[in-house]
């Protein structure tokens, strides 16, 4: 038991002096905190533990009061006490109590010292430095692949933070969106609807976009139908013709969708651009974390006809496919595009996702990217990095006394999934 200590010691030792590329985020390019001022409430309660808080009875409205800067923060955690108790032996509890800890140096998220922990908060988020300081200062992160949740063609790179672009406007096209990005459909055929987003795509790969988000687990299958053009145009034109019976002032109100056929065919359309400039697509699987998705979009695995029809594009599958990791390890280990993303999966199951790393130490360990945190807010980044380099080096160190590798291999195959994988694939 001391030498797999002693083992593990060394192992996150050397995880805690490396360089770490992060390859996903929603961290916001304008300002350093969710709400219209900083409050740690609003901030912590912004994504993941949301979920498990309103699952546990937590209602809506009074969710909805707790994050509000506005009202007295005894009251409001008051309000999320009861609630918070029910969701403290999660993971999604654990990163940030371990990053209050980090951070502001709060050992813990209580009645007793939350007034402490959101003054401490708020001077931290004021820092006009504050993303650097927590990124690359306490992480020792050196670049993130960070997925704003805007289609804003301005998004700019900064010395942390690469582009990452999400065409859920054009696939899966919210009215209001495309009518402010100047589009109006009344003018603009399959064809012209297509070229406008390739321009746009092109557009946003030479101010140095390093990659393509696709999310569709949340609103569509897995499972992406091969749809001919006629069928394609037929469909665009259906959906035109209700859009134009749509009153003036309506647009926005109404929920006009493409069919899920359309969908498939300009989800096609994303790919087949991509694949032309040889580029990166990451794909978000897995667990639907808000109350209101639906699991019948997560039945069916990823097909490998994406794999094989665009050879020329990058796959980084997020989440170790959860539920299906084994499947995507079998894919890892076949086909030379296709990579396990462990962005978030190191915080949704620890078992599931040890485990999952124990079985990708059979694939090329330039296969694997090992840390993503799927943040909104920069003080979470740091609670699930710390989870994450610990399950690593955990499962690591049980390998080395299985005496399955060495550990020279075992700090090797940190340096690759943490670091040198991410920086040689996504060209940073």
């Amino acid at each position: 038991m001391n030498n797999l200590n002693n083992i593990y010691e060394r192992l996150l030792n050397y995880a805690d002096n490396m360089k770490i590329i992060d390859t996903h985020e929603y961290l916001n390019l304008t300002k350093n905190y969710v709400g219209d001022e900083p409050d740690v409430l609003c901030d912590y309660l912004s994504h993941d533990i949301s979920t498990g808080l309103l699952s546990a009875g937590l209602n809506r409205e009074d969710f909805a009061k707790i994050r509000d800067y506005k009202v007295d923060i005894i009251n409001r955690f008051k309000i999320l006490e009861p609630y918070l108790e029910c969701v403290k032996n999660t993971l999604y509890y654990r990163s940030l109590e371990l990053s209050a800890k980090k951070i502001h140096g709060i050992n813990e998220i209580s009645i007793k010292t939350i007034e402490e922990l959101n003054s401490k908060f708020k001077k931290t988020a004021s820092r006009a430095d504050y993303g650097n300081y927590i990124m690359k200062d306490l992480c020792n992160i050196e670049s993130v692949i960070n997925n704003w949740l805007s289609d804003d063609m301005n998004q700019v790179m900064t010395d942390l933070l690469v582009y990452s672009w999400n065409p859920k406007s054009f696939t899966f096209p919210d009215i209001k969106a495309i009518r402010e990005n100047g589009l109006d459909f009344e003018k603009l055929s399959l064809d012209e609807y297509c070229e406008e987003y390739k321009q746009h795509f092109l557009t946003l790969l030479n101010k140095g976009v390093k990659t393509i988000k696709i999310s569709m687990a949340y609103e569509h299958s897995l499972y992406i139908e091969d749809i001919d053009y006629n069928s394609a145009k037929k469909l665009y034109s259906d959906f035109v013709k209700k859009y134009k019976e749509l009153k003036k002032g309506e647009v926005e109100n109404f929920q006009l969708k493409f069919d899920k056929k359309l969908q498939d065919y300009m989800l096609h359309f994303v790919l087949k651009i991509a694949n032309e400039n040889n580029f990166i697509v990451q794909i978000e699987t897995g667990i639907q974390d808000e109350t209101s998705n639906s699991f019948k979009n997560i039945d069916s695995m990823i097909t490998t006809n994406l794999f094989e029809d665009y050879s020329n594009l990058t796959f980084d599958i997020f989440y170790t496919g959860y539920h299906y990791g084994r499947r995507l390890i079998n894919f890892a280990k076949t086909y030379a595009n296709v990579y396990i993303g462990l962005c978030w999966a190191n915080i949704i199951s620890l078992q599931t996702s040890a485990n999952a790393f124990y079985e990708m130490l059979n694939t090329p360990r330039t296969k694997v990217f090992g840390f993503g945190g799927g943040c909104g807010f920069y003080d979470g980044v740091a609670g699930h990095l710390i989870l994450a380099k610990q399950k690593f080096c955990k499962e690591l160190s049980q390998k080395v006394c299985n005496g399955e590798c060495d550990i020279d291999t075992a700090e090797n195959f940190l340096q690759s999934v943490l670091y040198d994988n991410a920086k040689r694939t996504f060209k940073l």
